[in-house]
């Protein structure tokens, strides 16, 4: 985030605050620079989805936030920590449904994102009002404390359903009667024509806050606004702001200038729309214009308001009363007519006096008849043709809103703009106010932050903040409840910031200059804080001094003195104004420096000090004259320095020049003969001369009375030469008779000359004839020269200047006679013989003549042929000037034209062409003559070959190499690629090879030539030799993951990437986006894709963990794993600037890398590992946290060991299979005789892990001679051994031959198993997509109500009397029976009785389980009708049996069996609660458990007898035999049916089991009950011209066995494919007739058990002599078989071969199992309120209870809802649906029910092989479904609380659905036999009873048994 300073214009940066925080804000995930600590948290963070927000919400109460935004719903705490998120959206919707959903089909239904509209807080009633553009703007009622609880949902079309239509809303008051004020919801909505429903949403409204329905609505009056329809579609009204204010309600509107077509051209206005609270129908709604005008500007189009108190300040300025509402709005101006806003905007202030006052005078122009039309045609509803009343006809109207006219006022309400923001576009305002100020914060469209301060004369921006860059600031944004925060809402985040940072100000000034109304100076502590911060501010203004006080910072005014001699004692006098004033006994003190405080004396100027002791002052530092020490005052309240200026101790004496002291800036005096600097002039005698800063001026004052020299002119020395120096002097000392003269001191190349002076003319010094010299090689020096008397006493100084002519008459340590002869004329230097020396020392003749030119170099040494190339050419004598040499220059014969000239020592011309290739020397001429250069010069031919690479980006940056001859020759080299510059790199250049670096293109362009130009030659290469592509993108990176050390290879895809020859990879940290941390080389793989090794960040990497540490102290701070670091990604590719800022240019692609630590490998122990063959293993840490498998290398000497696995601590390689060679990995030889193992990560990472060795079997190579002898013991060995093994082999003949038996049985049955097994695995694999087509069209016959009942209730029972038709009771009873009975169900409906009664007939002994039950299930059948009231007995009962339970040793036990009524009771009234849950929700997915179950039985053989299948769930029903059969199709073929179907059955079914299938695929979708019975029915085989054959179970070819015979199958009457079957009616022959028709018999039930047969014939039953039966498997008799040996013959396999058919079922239905208990275990809206009521009732019990074990109240509630109802229906899903279960059937739905029951048992029971199949079928699955279970109780238990309103509620609906269902009379009748066996015990508990007694239900009972009078009740 950055802070600018609206005074400093730039922003404002705290360096050290960014330094010590910049690895704190990389880990908090905070984008940008931070300042002073203002961001405190944001959301959503890095890691967090994003979000596009709209509106957002506090509770004042709580602090908790809430905001919204599209299909989210967040709840977070005031540190925008996220409690709770709710996804709103998307949802099937439609603009054509009604906001309660769609009736019509027909109308297509799709995902629509949830827009919010309006998030309001409604504190009363602890809700939350939530509203979106779905179903038509409906809203949502959230609970305060938990949003994800579940809403109530108010379908009423409220908020715009368009993403882009307004709609605003608040709370107000409203007062439509005399009875009250309450509140109301005040709405005004865009109509958006989205759907014919939009006509009916009003565009201001008043909503009842309860119900969202308009708050008045009657024929008279209607408290909402509508536009008229007429312009509803093209007038659109925006709503932006609303308010209350006094006894209106306001909104702020923009709209068209006019309603009317045609019109448009008039532009856009903003408006304020107000009605009276107490009118209920909208008569007083008035609109007035809203203006904001800046000059001639005017901004029209509003963005954002809030309604503010004027402060002292602002109430001031505007001229209004402090505590006066203003209404602060900012505004933009439209671009021409349009409504879409300019970049511009002001701030405009509006006191609600005067906003009042224009509404005032708009309605009284209307009715004083100023204004005849009301304007207000576009509104819905006028009355009076929208006229205006006729003036007076009103008479006098105190109160306008009892009266009011809708009327659109003509005069606006115009502000002048307070702040005018150029080129800034603002969207939201937000006022605080803080002491006498009002401040606005104002936010953009970019989003930042603007502080502005509207108090004052003229408001002022004092401060700008970025929040959220790039993002509009939403108007929602807002104070926090204490005002020390504001949570800054954007369209992407919240941001909590401080609405000061004052403690970033330093220094007074600083805190006021920031004009931050909440900062302040509190000057006693020094410091910048808020008024609360400081000390006692309050005590006395000067402790707090703040904005708009006219207080200036305390500071020392005056100081006397500031500058004192380190050696002298005084008292200090401070000049401060405004010294606040301190509390008793507290003092000021005065602090020098270091020095103690010394006690201060308040004066009325301000404070007194003395100075402190001299010893305790500190010391002058060397080479200087003063030491500065900060004085500062100190109160002893706070002990702190509150101000502080520097005071000085100063030392003349430090001064040993006249100059030096007098010019000091200390009140210094220099005494002239004493040669000191002193303050004190009493020390000195004769002549004083005081410092020019010295306050005592002396008559000589000043540096002008100080010996000097008086003129200074340069004085040149030749060396060697001996010479005077000459110094005038002025005020010129007279030593004395004491004094020695005076002297020169001449230091030269730091040694010292004394040289001897005397005085001349009283006023000159001359220093004596001398010598000079120095050793520098350099034509001058400077030398320093000082005149002293008396030894030390100093007269001035200057410096002189020495030369040597030889050096000044020389050019590269060569003399010059050119160069000599043109010296300066003050050097006096002469050319003398051959070198250039003083001309007073020359002995001879001086040279008039110079000789001939000198070359001593050439450049270049060639050039083209054309010519044009630039020569330079250095020397001597190359002329005394320029005309010397003019026309004097060759190459050969070709002259070189001079262009510049350097006297005698340099020359350059450009030459001309040659017209071929040549070589020849450079000739250069004189006065004196010729010279030919010694080198020769040459012209070249230049030739283009080609370049390389042939394309390039857009951007340039392409390094061309340009291939030819002669290519850097010449002085000037330039390329052009068509017209674009290609940058010649010269230091590269070459004979052959030239490169250049292109510049940028305009677009993508293929280049025609190349144009390389040398000196005057112009090459070009034509032919297309370049082109110019896109610009390279960039699409992915990954990973992007890194170890530290980097080198892992990142790939990265892209487009164009082929064009860049040298792409590089660059690291940036987000503190320092400009500096890159590293870079590496990137690989070109394709056009589309480059690789990159991860840079290394080693040093990054290790202050990031130490600032990890630190900033997880921090409360903001995003927590993150210490050895982390994050980085930004960008890529050098050449000068594309679009991937160096991947963020800026790519925002879609995740460009950050992540940095964790280097993986480390554990060297091997001792150095040496051993091999023993499989896989080598290597141990490490971090291995996979950023590598894979394709990243590590592993090689063992030069081999490599293929990675096979790679973990985080281990690596897994293949070695080879031979010892490699002793080697490392680059073939070097090791010490150890042993191949080294190396690990290399990336390319940087290399691990030296030590050698391995193999210890494996290897083959040696025998020599043969060991060979022979080798093969020569074997076979002696081999010879004794046969003979030993003969021996034993007689031995042991029979036991050999006994073991080979048994080994080819184990032979043969591992094979059976083998062949088993696969084929079980076969169908494992294609059952499931059998099994699943076949059941998509089943139909789901479901038992009616009645039927239901009776199965739960009486189970087995078909024929009661409670089926009897109910008895109507209009006449009244029929019988004395009747009557008895209905006083007896009175009793029955007195709780007190029923409790009684049971708990009487329970404690009987012979009142049996089956009693119990019965009773439970008639008392439920009399209470059917009466389900609340049985819901309360039901409630008594368990309360009774839990308190009887929890004092048992095995609490958990309650409800596992029936052992008294109200268990059965439970179930029941579960079983009434729960039959429209299971017919319209669960009971589909049992039915296809149910279906799955019986279609894959049925797949397989099913023995008709003993009921054993090939595929089943329960091994006691496994056919553990082989049958051989195979599948037949039979086509079937019904008179009825107009197409044959088909049927697939087997050849081994028998003929009932046949008709079964055929009757299931004919009756596919009909109730069981509704079928024809197989007994009804015979099977006729029509094969052949005419022939057709009744098929039977048994008849005359019915094969027999012995005593057995085998029932008739397909195979047995030779039935194949496609045989045609039809059924027929049954025929009537002998056979048939033994066979009693019966309807719920199955194909193959003719037997209970195989073993004693039962043959009905005639109706009767035969037993005996018949022969037994048998399908398909014979059983064994073992008195038929009294010899056993043909049993061992008979081949019988193991029967737990087949067992793997059990987990072929088991996966085969598995998904149908798992679908079920899925359902049944899902919390939704499905789920009856029952379920939660009872949970709950066990819940508190628990509590009530003290029970703290949780599996006690878990098993409770596995005992009452899943034991006692779901297995129920799990083993019987016969109660519910109208099916045939077989005894098959029943095994397997056994064995799922066991299943359930364990998965609600928390218990874990140990299994083993030994444990029963059924158990370990489900094992794995157990644990899982155990976990549904837990989390089905949890979720329960998370549902809201069942009132006993609703459970009432529910049971009277439940009561009202099956009331007189069944016959209560004769139920009462059954229950009534209990009353007549038990009546004594039940009498004398009534009697004893005290409520019972009460009430007299003894006497009652009795009377039941008179009106029954002699009547025989046992008949009952």
């Amino acid at each position: 985030m950055v802070v600018r300073s609206a005074r400093a214009g730039p922003a404002v940066e705290k360096g050290a605050n960014i330094v010590a925080g910049l690895w704190l804000l990389l880990l908090a995930g905070l984008w940008g620079r931070a300042f002073g600590g203002m961001l405190l948290a944001q959301y959503p963070g890095p890691a967090d989805p994003p979000i596009h927000f709209s509106h957002l919400a506090i509770d004042h109460q709580t602090k908790k936030i809430f905001a919204a935004g599209t299909n989210r719903l967040l709840q977070l705490d005031a540190d925008l920590n996220l409690e709770h998120s709710v996804m709103t959206g998307p949802k099937n919707d439609s603009p054509s449904c009604h906001a309660s959903g769609c009736t019509d089909a027909d109308v297509p239904l799709a995902l629509t994102d949830n827009h919010n509209k309006i998030l309001l807080i409604e504190p009363e009633s602890r809700t939350l009002i939530l509203c979106g553009s779905i179903f038509q703007g409906a809203c949502y009622k959230y609970k305060l404390s938990n949003v994800s609880a579940e809403p109530d949902f108010i379908p009423r079309a409220i908020a715009a359903n368009d993403a882009n239509a307004s709609t605003y809303a608040y709370i107000g008051p409203k007062s439509y009667n005399l009875w009250g004020r309450s509140n109301i919801l005040y709405v005004g909505t865009t109509f958006t024509n989205n759907g014919e429903y939009r006509h009916d949403v009003p565009a201001i409204a008043s909503r009842d806050l309860d119900t969202l329905d308009i708050a008045e609505y009657s024929f008279s009056k209607q408290s909402h606004l509508s536009i008229d329809v007429k312009y509803r579609d093209h007038f659109i009204v925006q709503y932006v702001y609303g308010f209350n204010a006094s006894d209106y309600a306001y909104f702020l509107i923009v709209q068209k200038q006019s309603h009317l077509p045609g019109q448009e051209e008039q532009g856009y206005v903003s408006r304020l729309s107000r009605t009276c609270i107490n009118d209920a129908n909208y008569d007083s709604y008035t609109e007035v214009t809203l203006q904001c005008v800046d000059g001639d500007q005017k901004y029209n189009l509003v963005q954002d308001a809030k309604i503010a108190t004027a402060g002292e300040e602002l109430a001031n300025s505007l001229g209004i009363t402090i505590g006066t509402a203003v209404l602060i709005a900012v505004f933009r101006p439209a671009r021409g007519i349009t409504n879409e806003p300019q970049p511009h905007s002001a701030l405009c202030l509006y006191p609600l006096r005067d906003i009042e006052a224009k509404f005032i005078e708009n309605i009284h122009m209307c009715f004083n008849g100023s204004v005849k039309y009301r304007n207000m045609g576009y509104v819905s509803g006028l009355i009076l043709d929208g006229k205006c009343p006729t003036s007076g006809s009103a008479g006098n109207i105190p109160n306008f809103c009892e009266v009011g006219l809708k009327i659109s006022g003509a005069t606006p309400i115009v502000g002048t703009a307070a702040l005018v923001f150029p080129n800034i576009s603002l969207s939201a305002v937000s006022t605080a106010s803080t002491g006498r100020h009002v401040l606005a914060f104002l936010g953009t469209t970019d989003g930042k932050l603007k502080k502005v301060l509207l108090s004052g004369p003229v408001p002022t921006e004092y401060e700008e903040v970025v929040v959220d860059e790039g993002n509009s600031i939403l108007p929602d944004t807002t104070l926090s409840t204490s005002g020390d925060y504001l949570y800054v809402l954007s369209t992407s985040k919240i941001s909590k910031i401080n609405v000061e940072h004052c403690s970033s100000y330093n220094n007074c000034s600083a805190c006021l200059e920031s004009k931050d109304p909440y900062c302040g100076w509190c000057s006693l502590e020094k410091k910048c804080t808020v008024r609360s911060a400081c000390l006692k501010a309050s005590h006395s203004p000067p402790r707090w001094l703040s904005l708009g006080t006219g207080q200036q910072c305390i500071d020392f005014e005056q100081v006397l003195p500031e500058r004192i001699p380190i050696n002298q004692m005084t008292t200090v006098r401070l000049t401060i104004k405004t010294l606040p004033e301190l509390p008793y006994g507290a003092k000021y003190k005065c602090v020098f420096g270091s020095a103690e405080p010394i006690d201060a004396v308040v004066t009325e100027f301000g404070l007194s000090c003395p100075t402190p002791d001299v010893l305790r002052r500190p010391q002058i530092p060397p080479l200087k004259d003063h030491v500065l020490v900060p004085l500062s005052v100190r109160s002893s309240e706070t002990n702190k320095d509150f101000v502080s200026r520097n005071f000085a101790y100063y030392d003349c004496s430090k001064h040993t020049t006249c100059m030096q002291c007098v010019k000091s800036q200390w009140a210094c005096n220099w005494c002239v003969y004493e040669n000191k600097c002193t303050h004190n002039t009493s020390v000195c005698q004769r002549n004083i001369i005081s410092g020019e800063n010295n306050p005592v001026h002396l008559p000589n004052h000043g540096f002008e009375y100080c010996p000097q020299f008086r003129r200074r002119d340069v004085i040149l020395l030749p060396t060697n030469v001996p010479k005077q120096m000459v110094f005038e002097v002025k005020n010129l000392p007279h030593p004395q008779a004491a004094h020695s003269g005076f002297q020169c001191i001449i230091i030269i190349e730091g040694a010292t000359m004394l040289v001897p002076a005397r005085v001349a003319y009283n006023k000159h010094i001359v220093c004596d004839n001398t010598t000079y010299s120095y050793e520098a090689n350099e034509g001058e020096y400077e030398a320093n020269v000082t005149v002293v008397w008396n030894r030390n006493h100093h007269i001035d100084s200057m410096t002189v200047k020495l030369y040597k002519c030889d050096i000044l008459g020389s050019h590269r340590e060569h003399a010059d006679c050119s160069l000599c002869v043109t010296r300066n004329s003050k050097y006096q230097c002469t050319w003398c013989g051959n070198t250039c020396t003083y001309s007073e020392t020359c002995q001879q003749i001086p040279h008039i003549e110079c000789p001939r030119p000198r070359i001593d170099m050439i450049k270049p040494l060639s050039g083209p042929i054309e010519g044009g190339t630039l020569v330079t050419i250095e020397g001597s004598n190359l002329g005394l000037k320029k005309e010397d040499v003019q026309g004097k220059i060759k190459i050969g014969d070709v002259p070189c034209e001079l262009v510049n000239y350097e006297v005698s020592v340099k020359i350059q011309c450009v030459t001309g062409p040659s017209g071929g290739e040549m070589t020849a020397p450079i000739i250069v001429g004189n006065e004196a003559g010729f010279t030919e250069s010694s080198v020769e010069f040459s012209y070249k031919d230049i030739k283009l070959f080609g370049i390389d690479p042939t394309k390039g980006p857009l951007s340039g940056g392409t390094q061309l190499a340009i291939r030819g001859q002669y290519l850097n020759i010449g002085s000037e080299i330039t390329a052009y690629l068509d017209d674009y510059v290609c940058q010649v790199n010269l230091t590269q250049a070459s004979s052959g090879r030239l490169t250049c670096i292109t510049s940028r293109a305009h677009e993508s362009v293929n280049i025609a030539k190349l144009t390389l130009s040398i000196d005057g030659a112009n090459r070009t290469l034509e032919g297309n030799p370049f082109n110019y592509t896109q610009d390279p993108t960039i699409m992915e990176i990954k990973p992007l993951k890194s170890f530290v050390s980097g080198g892992r290879m990142i790939f990265v895809h892209g487009t164009n990437l082929s064009s860049i020859q040298a792409p590089e990879m660059e690291v940036y940290s987000d503190g320092e986006p400009s500096v890159a941390i590293n870079k590496t080389s990137c690989t070109v793989l394709s056009a589309t894709q480059i690789e990159c090794p991860s840079p290394s960040v080693n040093r990054q990497f290790l202050l990031a963990s130490s600032r990890a540490r630190r900033s997880l102290r921090q409360p903001s701070a995003i927590k993150m794993p210490e050895a982390q670091l994050i980085v930004k990604i960008g890529f050098i590719m050449d000068n594309v600037q679009s991937v160096k800022d991947l963020d800026k240019h790519f925002p879609n692609l995740r460009s950050q890398l992540l940095y964790v630590e280097d993986p480390k490998f554990f060297k091997f122990p001792n150095q040496i590992k051993l091999y023993k063959g499989d896989t080598l293993v290597i141990e490490g840490e971090n291995l996979n946290m950023a590598s894979d498998e394709t990243d590590v290398v592993v090689t063992i000497g030069t081999k490599p060991c293929n990675v096979t696995g790679l973990a985080m601590s281990q690596l897994v390689c293949s070695p080879p299979e031979q010892q490699p060679l002793d080697t490392d990995e680059n073939g070097v030889k090791t010490d150890t005789n042993l191949p080294l193992v190396v690990v290399r990560v990336g390319r940087n990472l290399r691990f030296p892990l030590g050698y391995l060795r193999y210890d494996i079997y290897k083959s040696f190579a025998f020599p043969p001679e060991a060979m022979a002898m080798i093969a020569a013991g074997s076979i002696l060995f081999v010879l004794f051994f046969f003979a030993v093994l003969f021996v034993y082999r007689r031995k042991s003949t029979q036991a050999e031959r006994e073991y080979k038996r048994i080994q080819i049985q184990m032979d043969t049955l591992e094979s059976n198993v083998r062949s088993e097994c696969k084929l079980a695995f076969a169908e494992l694999q294609t059952d499931m997509t059998d099994l699943t087509a076949d059941l998509e069209n089943s139909g789901i016959p479901t038992l009616d109500h009645t039927s239901y009942i009776m199965k739960v209730f009486f189970p087995g029972v078909s024929d009661h009397p409670i089926l009897n038709a109910p008895k109507v009771r209009i006449n009244g009873p029929r019988t004395n029976y009747d009557t008895a009975m209905l006083q007896f169900e009175q009793l029955i409906n007195n709780k007190h009785f029923v409790l009684v009664f049971i708990e009487i007939l329970e404690s009987q002994k012979s009142f049996n389980i089956r009693d119990k039950v019965t009773v439970a299930s008639l008392l439920m059948v009399v209470l059917m009708g009466k389900m609340e009231y049985a819901t309360d007995i039901l409630k008594s009962l368990l309360l009774r049996l839990i308190d009887k339970s929890v004092n048992t040793k095995h609490p958990q036990l309650m409800l596992r069996r029936t052992e008294s009524v109200v268990e059965k009771m439970l179930t029941n009234w579960m079983a009434l609660c729960m039959y429209y849950y299971l017919k319209e929700y669960a009971g589909s997915s049992l039915f296809l458990l149910f279906k799955a179950i019986k279609h894959q039985i049925e797949k397989g053989l099913v023995d008709a007898i003993t009921h054993d299948a090939r595929y089943s769930l329960s091994e006691e029903r496994l056919l553990r035999e082989q049958v051989e059969h195979s599948p037949v199709t039979l086509h079937i073929v019904q008179d009825d049916l107009d197409e044959k179907i088909q049927c697939k059955v087997l050849d081994c079914d028998t003929i009932s089991q046949v008709k079964s299938k055929i009757l299931d695929a004919l009756f596919k979708n009909t109730p069981f009950s509704l079928r024809p019975s197989i007994h009804e029915v015979d099977l006729e085989w029509r094969h052949g011209r005419g022939g057709h054959l009744t098929l039977q179970d048994e008849d005359l070819t019915t094969k027999t066995v012995g005593s057995w015979k085998k029932l008739n199958t397909l195979a047995h009457y030779g039935v194949k494919e496609s045989a045609v079957m039809s059924l027929i009616s049954r025929q009537n022959d002998s056979f048939n007739n033994c066979k009693q028709p019966c309807h719920n018999c199955v194909a193959g039930m003719y037997f209970n058990n195989s073993q004693s047969p039962i043959i009905t014939t005639n109706g009767d039953v035969e037993t005996g002599t018949n022969p037994r039966i048998y399908h398909l498997v014979k059983p064994i008799d073992d008195h038929q078989f009294p010899n056993n040996k043909l049993a061992e013959r008979t081949h019988k396999a193991i029967p737990e071969i087949f067992l793997t058919r059990l987990l072929s079922t088991k996966g085969t239905i598995q998904k149908f199992v798992d679908d079920f208990f899925l359902t049944i275990l899902t919390v939704n809206e499905a789920l009856p309120p029952a379920v939660k009521w009872l949970f709950d009732l066990l819940d508190e019990a628990a509590r009530k209870h003290g029970i703290q074990d949780p599996e006690v109240v878990h098993a409770w509630k596995s005992n009452s809802l899943p034991l006692r109802f779901w297995v129920n229906f799990i083993k019987n899903p016969d109660f519910i649906f109208d099916i045939n279960k077989t005894t098959t059937l029943d095994s397997c739905l056994s064995v799922i029910a066991q299943t359930f029951m364990d998965s609600c048992s928390t218990t874990e029971h140990r299994l083993g092989k030994d444990s029963p199949s059924n158990k370990l079928l489900f094992a794995k699955d157990i644990p899982r479904y155990r976990e549904m279970v837990a989390q089905f109780y949890h979720d329960v238990a998370t549902l809201p609380v069942i009132t006993d309103q609703e459970m009432g509620s529910a049971m009277q609906q439940l009561s009202a659905q099956q009331a007189d269902e069944f016959d209560t009379v004769a139920a009462l009748k059954e229950l009534y036999i209990y009353v007549t066996k038990y009546r004594e015990q039940i009498i004398e508990a009534l009697k004893n009873d005290i409520n019972c007694r009460r009430l007299h239900l003894a006497q009652r009972l009795d009377s039941v048994a008179y009106t029954l009078g002699g009547e025989d009740t046992s008949a009952c």
